[in-house]
Order: C-alpha cells, then sequence, then structure tokens
C-alpha cells in the first residue's frame, strides 16, 4: 500500500508540474497573439521580446498541444474570440491530480474525501487557476499602465476588457464614484485580489483537512 501511496504522489507532483507549464503555455500564447494581431511580427517597432516569446510558444506547444489537442473537438467551448477548451483540460488535469493527491495522503476514498476532492478540485483547476492569470494580468497592466511608448497603448486595450469586471468591482468597493487615477485603481485591486487569493487558498485548505478528518 505504501509503494502504491508514493507511486501516486509521485505522479501527482508530475501532473501539478504539468499544470504550471500549460498555464505558462496558455498565458505566452495570448501574448504571442496580441503581437501578430497588433502585426508586431513583422513590423520594425516590434519588442525585443517577439521572437523569444515566440520560440518559448513553440517548445511549450510540443510539450502541451497533445494533451490540449484531445479536447479540441469539443465545439461548444470554442468561440470566435476565445477557446475555452485548454480550461477544460486543465480541469480534469488537476481532477486526476487531487484524487491521486488524496489517494497518497490517506490510502483510501471515502465519501467525504471524494467530496474533499471535488472541493480541491474545484479550487486548483478553476478558481486559482482565474485568480492567478488575474493577478499576473493587473502586474502586467501596472507595468505597462506606468509607460508610456506605443506598444504599451497596445497592451492596455489587450488587457483592460479582460479585467473590466473584476476591477469595476474593486473601484466600486473602495471608491464609490470618486474619481481615481486608474493606475490607484489598478494597484487597489491587485493588493485585493492577493489578499481574498490568500484568505481563499487558507479556506480551502481548512476545509479539505475538515472533511478528511470526518
Amino acid at each position: 500500500m505504501r509503494f502504491l501511496q508514493g507511486m501516486c504522489s509521485f505522479i501527482a507532483g508530475i501532473l501539478g508540474i504539468y499544470s504550471a507549464v500549460i498555464i505558462i503555455r496558455i498565458i505566452v500564447s495570448w501574448v504571442v497573439l496580441l503581437t501578430r494581431r497588433n502585426g508586431w511580427a513583422s513590423a520594425q517597432d516590434a519588442p525585443d521580446y517577439t521572437s523569444a516569446l515566440s520560440t518559448v510558444d513553440t517548445v511549450l506547444g510540443k510539450i502541451c498541444d497533445p494533451y490540449l489537442n484531445l479536447f479540441s473537438g469539443v465545439r461548444s467551448l470554442r468561440k470566435p474570440n476565445i477557446d475555452l477548451t485548454p480550461l477544460l483540460a486543465f480541469v480534469i488535469l488537476n481532477l486526476v491530480r487531487s484524487i491521486l493527491s488524496m489517494f497518497a495522503q490517506i490510502g483510501s476514498l471515502t465519501l467525504w474525501t471524494l467530496l474533499a476532492i471535488i472541493v480541491d478540485g474545484i479550487w486548483s483547476s478553476l478558481i486559482s487557476f482565474l485568480m492567478i492569470v488575474l493577478i499576473i494580468l493587473l502586474i502586467v497592466r501596472l507595468i505597462v499602465g506606468s509607460s508610456h511608448n506605443p506598444t504599451s497603448n497596445n497592451w492596455v486595450n489587450f488587457i483592460d476588457p479582460i479585467i473590466d469586471s473584476p476591477v469595476s468591482f474593486v473601484y466600486r468597493l473602495f471608491f464609490g464614484k470618486r474619481k481615481v487615477d486608474d493606475q490607484k485603481v489598478v494597484i487597489a485591486s491587485l493588493i485585493f485580489y492577493i489578499i481574498l487569493y490568500g484568505l481563499l487558498k487558507w479556506g480551502e485548505s481548512a476545509l479539505v483537512d475538515f472533511l478528511i478528518s470526518l
């Protein structure tokens, strides 16, 4: 039994690393898509990192795409402007990782541990993923928002529609109807969601530990 638990723990660790690589792959592909939409790949004013990002995107694609392509047939998740099939692939991968990790910890599966797996899976594969992406986008928005070159405007125009709803929520929560500089709102949003992420992570861990103890 201990050997089986050890194998499950090892595989869960590998899947955790693979999940992180998938996140990087998704983010890098977004950036590469943005550069191509703005014509930077062929323009003389292309950012210095364009070529390097394309290389990274190609390498990560060889690692991640064989798995991600398994879900490419789910047409209901493929929209004109966005492809959500990588999110489905990420969710399933993390559910498997959660099952293996939980079994490695306790050596058996009960109703309560299955509930714990569901909670951990929803957190790690969906909520945590979306919050990490949001925090990364806020950091990038904060950096490019303080710059005054033409490239930064392209980034702002790309990021703002994505983060509009969560940033607007923070704006209403802390600033009401007051007129506030965009950068201050972004900083407040970044701090708020980092704290919220930490609190949710603590709550999720406490709930999972409680369910396992039943």
